[in-house]
């Protein structure tokens, strides 16, 4: 595996690489997702250290942990080939904070319970089964600290999940109005007082049932269980799962989509309204990924500079465009 020099990444990072560096770090993040999280995190940190240049302290301690997530960064998923370019965030990285502690609840004073919270941005734990879990802002996990028992959770709000296999034991999240049944697989979960309340399964089988067990769906890969606080039903559809589940890793796929595709999957995330001028070519199709920023208007920004698009904003209303080559 080839090693990228910190020098060109942060080039990449600052816009100033040659034609040649930007292909070598094309290439480099196509190897692998540790190269793209390595980039990343990097970005992150750098961006955040640059908001504090003129505190020494800071920057000195911001240095370190640079390096420090460098060394130490945990290992990217499986590598999947991408055919358009990722860019990283461009705003200060907020600070992501996990607040773990030690409760006794429901498990009888023999086992020893612990909690994963996400404050202010999405966070990850991995549970004693190896088990990866990744929380949105604001949520909240309850776990044993040891799975001698069984394989238990508690969710409120939004987590997506890594389970890892167990036919013996199966992994079971319990939440507001839906309990999830699996032996290994992945999904995202949704378990919300007033909100939302779903499950998006990306791999593998789940079952999804209500609260109290009166009656479930079983999903296969590609459905969604929505639940009705109002009538208590649950009904099954089809989904992009991947994209219910793109704030967890901050990246939005494409798979042979469509400009017109591509505008409805933005439209789901961002919630915004988008139009399409007439002009737009809708025949050729794509596959590849792009960052999932916070903000519409840097992914906007990010896929004209792989798309034959432009786009123009009136109030909150966005038209995307033919891309206008400039001479």
């Amino acid at each position: 595996m080839v090693q990228m020099s910190k020098e060109i990444m942060m080039k990449f990072i600052n816009n100033t690489c040659s034609d040649e560096e930007l292909q070598m770090i094309k290439s480099w993040l196509d190897e692998s997702d540790e190269n793209v999280k390595e980039l990343f995190e990097l970005e992150q940190t750098a961006m955040y250290a640059g908001s504090l240049r003129d505190d020494t302290d800071s920057r000195r301690r911001v240095s370190a942990e640079i390096k420090r997530r460098i060394i130490g960064r945990e290992a990217g998923r499986r590598a999947r080939s991408r055919s358009v370019m990722l860019r990283w965030m461009s705003a200060a990285a907020a600070i992501v904070v996990i607040a773990v502690t030690s409760v006794f609840l429901f498990r009888g004073p023999d086992v020893k319970m612990l909690k994963a919270v996400a404050l202010n941005e999405s966070c990850s734990v991995v549970l004693p089964d190896g088990s990866t879990v990744y929380l949105n802002r604001g949520s909240e996990l309850e776990y044993p600290e040891d799975f001698s028992s069984d394989r238990k959770v508690s969710l409120s709000g939004e987590g997506f999940f890594k389970v890892t296999h167990d036919a013996e034991h199966p992994f079971i999240v319990e939440g507001e109005f839906l309990n999830v049944k699996v032996l290994g697989t992945e999904f995202n979960f949704n378990s919300n007082k007033d909100g939302q309340n779903n499950c998006s399964l990306v791999e593998g089988s789940v079952e999804v049932s209500t609260a109290d067990n009166s009656h479930g769906v079983v999903l296969t890969p590609g459905q969604k269980a929505d639940y009705d606080i109002a009538t208590g039903n649950i009904t099954v559809s089809e989904t992009n799962a991947p994209v219910d589940a793109a704030w967890h890793n901050k990246v939005i796929p494409f798979d042979n989509a469509t400009i017109k595709d591509i505008v409805e999957i933005l439209v789901k995330l961002y919630k915004v309204d988008i139009k399409l001028d007439k002009n737009v070519d809708l025949s050729t199709t794509y596959s590849g990924a792009t960052v999932f920023y916070d903000s519409i208007d840097s992914t906007l920004t990010q896929l004209t500079n792989t798309l034959p698009i432009g786009y123009t904003k009136a109030g909150t209303s966005i038209m995307i465009k033919p891309k206008v080559d400039k001479k």
